[in-house]
């Protein structure tokens, strides 16, 4: 696949990920509540996960940069 390919979907994702982001912290009554081992994972647990989704979308986007062709690097 090459880089601009790569590069054009790395993109896609993370504009995806932004407004699935901004989305869901201006409507907290879209998500549930849920019960892992008797604890509530609510709005705020919620929040940390999209806050850790969002970072490693950017941190995808970002390595799209330092792929490099293919059979590089291969001794």
């Amino acid at each position: 696949m090459s880089k601009r390919v790569l590069r054009l979907i790395s993109l896609g994702m993370l504009v995806v990920a932004v407004v699935f982001v901004a989305y869901a912290l201006c409507h907290p009554e879209a998500g549930q509540a849920f019960y892992v081992f008797g604890v509530a994972i609510g709005a705020s647990v919620w929040r940390i996960f999209y806050g850790v989704y969002l970072v490693v979308m950017v941190a995808l986007f970002v390595a799209s940069f330092f792929v490099g062709r293919k059979g590089e690097g291969q001794g």
